[in-house]
């Protein structure tokens, strides 16, 4: 288990953390979803933000390093007033010299006075726009200072910038904070200080994920490894429950966005960058083939796939339901193999 130390500094747990927080929960829950309370929702995950061509021009001119597009992490929305912010989760800061300056520096022209063109909008629909950083809070106040000074290069060369709020995470035993800087607490309408989740000893402070693997995430192996499995447990146990609930003689399809979506609870819907989308399918095929192979193993034919169409997954009696369920359920998504004695699947 990751201390809460490393959490806070872990891209994926503040990804996560950011989408519960942006969630409508009940009263009581686990997570206190700070920024749905004040009206802001997910509108989209990693979009494609282009800079506009004479804007490009404009930086190259400068002799400003940027890219020419850049996809934040989440772009959040409240409709009231139609804020809109552009989050970049971090797991520490970087200097205004560093190759990340690139991306930032694209970041934060986005969320300027253009935002609404660059987010396909019309110009009515975004009023406030922000490019938001998160990072654990060690690494808050050089993140403040680095987004002062692109800033700072920006309108020298007189191109116009969003907000730049800053929201960190700290913790102790007890619980899990968001800290809001100044510019945090006027755009998002936050306290500087607010526990969004509790921590009980000897228990994984981490909520359930909706993401659990992200491949744009730059973690370490071990806890890659670990959050891959993760996703690849919950495709398979969305197979071991349709493959459950089948009444025999039936055939059972599966479709790689399917399974994506169920196994993020809806939010690979909303994720707009293609080259992770297609890494996922991809991943979620891979753990598909390895099931077909073991259930075939046990009953033969009985889990195929059509190509360039789905999986289908035939179940011609009872008994051979039990078979395949036995097999599912005996999987293991970190040997890919099946086990001799039944095992629990677990998140």
């Amino acid at each position: 288990m990751s201390s809460l130390d490393d959490l806070a500094s872990d891209p994926l747990f503040q990804l996560n953390s950011l989408l519960w927080l942006a969630q409508p929960l009940p009263s009581g829950s686990d997570v206190t979803p700070l920024l749905w309370q004040r009206g802001f929702a997910v509108y989209a995950l990693a979009p494609l933000l282009a800079l506009p061509p004479d804007v490009r021009l404009k930086l190259q001119d400068a002799g400003l390093p940027h890219q020419g597009s850049t996809r934040p992490d989440v772009v959040l929305r409240r409709e009231r007033d139609r804020r809109h912010a552009m989050m970049e989760n971090k797991g520490k800061s970087f200097g205004p010299k560093s190759s990340t300056a690139e991306q930032a520096r694209t970041l934060l022209v986005a969320s300027g006075p253009r935002a609404a063109e660059i987010l396909g909008l019309r110009p009515t629909d975004v009023g406030r726009s922000a490019a938001a950083y998160l990072v654990a809070s060690a690494s808050a106040q050089q993140m403040r200072e680095t987004l002062r000074t692109l800033r700072k290069e920006l309108q020298s060369a007189g191109i116009e910038s969003g907000e730049t709020p800053v929201v960190a995470i700290e913790s102790d035993s007890q619980a899990v904070y968001l800290i809001a800087d100044s510019d945090a607490r006027d755009f998002f309408g936050l306290d500087e200080r607010l526990a969004f989740l509790a921590v009980e000893a000897g228990n994984d402070p981490r909520p359930l994920y909706f993401i659990p693997y992200d491949p744009d995430c730059q973690q370490d192996p071990e806890q890659e490894a670990f959050c891959k499995r993760v996703l690849f447990e919950r495709i398979q146990a969305t197979v071991l429950g349709a493959a459950g609930r089948a009444l025999p003689p039936a055939t059972v399809p599966f479709e790689a966005e399917r399974l994506l979506d169920d196994a993020t609870w809806g939010m690979y819907g909303v994720w707009d960058n293609t080259d992770t989308r297609k890494h996922m399918r991809k991943l979620t095929r891979f753990l598909l083939g390895k099931l077909a192979s073991a259930v075939c193993a046990e009953v033969q034919q009985a889990f195929l796939y059509i190509e360039g169409q789905r999986w289908l997954l035939n179940i011609a009696s009872g008994d051979a339901q039990a078979r395949i369920c036995s097999v599912l359920s005996r999987f293991s998504c970190q040997t890919m193999e099946v086990s001799a004695d039944q095992w629990e699947l677990f998140d």
